[in-house]
C-alpha cells in the first residue's frame, strides 16, 4: 500500500506558484499593516490596537504554517523562491526559517523512532521503564516539561528563546540566520526604546505572537502525542506506519482550519511532505477511504496532555499514575 499512497500523493505535490503567491504576499501585508497599526494606535486609540487583535493573530499563525511549507520547498518549485517566501514569513514571526528547516528536518527523519529521540526536537517521551528507572531529578525535570504549564507558558517562551541562539547541530546557514534574526529584533527594540515606543510593540505585537506561539505548541503537540500514537524501534519502523498510526487528523472548527490552513491534516503531511498546504485537505479525500487515521479534536488537547509515557507493552502513552496497571 506504502508505493500505491506514494504514487497517488505526488500529484498533489506539485504547487500552484500563484495561489502560493498570494498567500504569502497577503498575509506579510495584511500582517505587517495590522501591526503597525495597532502600535500606532496604541497611545490615543487603544481599543483599535485590541480590536485588530483577531487580525494579528490569524496572520501571524498562517505565517507559521507557510514558514514551514516554504521549509519543506512546498511552496515553489525553485529553492531560492521557497527561501525568499520563508524568511518573508519568519520575519513576521520571528522564527528564523533556515533554522526552523533544519529542525523540523531532523524531526520528519525520527518521528515515531525509539531510537531516534534524541534526534527529534519533538516534545521528549519516554517509556514507562525509563521513567520508572530514572532519578528524582530526572523524574522532577520530566514532569515539568510535560505538565499543562509547559505547553503553554514555557514552551512558547523557549520557541522565542531557542531560536535566538545558533545552535552547534545547525548547518551554517542555521547559525546565519538565527544572527540575522537577532539583529533585526535588536534594532526593532531599539528603535522602540529611543521613540518610546516599547510599550506599545509589547501590546500591539508581542502579545498577539506570544498567543500564536501557545496555539503553535499545543498544535505541534497533538500531531503527535495523543493517547494511541505510535512508537517503534528502528527495525520495526516505517514511513507509513509512522505518518498513518503516529501522525494526528487534527479537527477544527471553521475559524481555526482557517488560522491553521489545513496543518490538521498532519498524517497526509508525513506522508508527503512536499504537498503545500492548500492541497492537503484535497489529498486526504482523495485517499480516506483506503486509509485508516487517527482523529483527535482541538477541543479535547487538555485530555490528550494526560498522555505522558509511552508504554510499549499496551502501545498507547498512558498517565504517570497508570503504570503499575500494565
Amino acid at each position: 500500500m506504502g508505493q500505491s499512497l506514494t504514487k497517488i500523493l505526488r500529484k498533489f505535490q506539485k504547487p500552484n506558484e500563484r495561489l502560493s503567491s498570494y498567500y504569502i504576499i497577503s498575509t506579510a501585508l495584511i500582517g505587517l499593516i495590522s501591526i503597525v497599526t495597532a502600535v500606532i494606535c496604541f497611545d490615543t486609540y487603544i481599543w483599535i490596537t485590541f480590536l485588530l487583535y483577531p487580525l494579528i493573530f490569524i496572520t501571524l499563525c498562517r505565517s507559521v504554517v507557510l514558514l514551514h511549507d516554504a521549509g519543506h520547498y512546498a511552496l515553489y518549485k525553485k529553492r531560492w523562491q521557497n527561501s525568499v517566501a520563508g524568511n518573508l514569513m519568519g520575519l513576521l514571526n520571528l522564527i528564523p526559517s533556515e533554522m526552523f528547516s533544519y529542525m523540523h528536518y531532523m524531526h520528519h527523519v525520527a518521528v515515531g523512532n525509539l531510537d531516534k529521540r534524541h534526534l527529534n526536537p519533538e516534545l521528549k517521551t519516554l517509556t514507562t521503564e525509563e521513567y520508572v528507572n530514572a532519578s528524582t531529578f530526572q523524574k522532577l525535570g520530566y514532569r515539568i516539561m510535560r505538565s499543562v504549564f509547559s505547553r503553554v507558558i514555557l514552551t512558547p517562551l523557549g520557541l522565542f528563546l531557542v531560536t535566538r541562539i545558533p545552535l552547534p547541530m545547525l548547518d551554517f546557514k542555521g547559525k546565519l540566520s538565527a544572527l540575522v534574526y537577532n539583529v533585526v529584533i535588536t534594532c526593532l527594540i531599539l528603535l522602540a526604546v529611543k521613540y518610546n515606543f516599547l510599550l506599545a510593540l509589547i501590546v500591539g505585537y508581542f502579545i498577539p505572537l506570544f498567543a500564536c506561539y501557545i496555539l503553535v505548541s499545543i498544535v505541534f503537540y497533538l500531531q503527535h502525542q495523543f493517547e494511541e500514537t505510535n512508537w517503534q524501534d528502528s527495525k520495526d519502523w516505517s514511513l507509513t506506519e509512522a505518518s498513518l498510526e503516529g501522525s494526528s487528523f487534527l479537527i477544527f472548527g471553521k475559524f481555526m482550519k482557517i488560522v491553521t490552513l489545513n496543518i490538521g491534516y498532519h498524517h497526509i503531511h508525513h506522508l508527503n511532505s512536499g504537498i503545500p498546504c492548500y492541497n492537503l485537505a484535497i489529498a486526504h479525500n482523495q485517499i480516506k477511504d483506503s486509509i485508516t487515521y487517527k482523529e483527535v479534536k482541538i477541543s479535547k488537547a487538555f485530555s490528550h496532555m494526560r498522555g505522558k509515557l509511552w508504554d510499549v507493552k499496551s502501545k498507547k502513552l498512558i498517565h504517570y499514575s497508570e503504570i503499575k496497571k500494565f
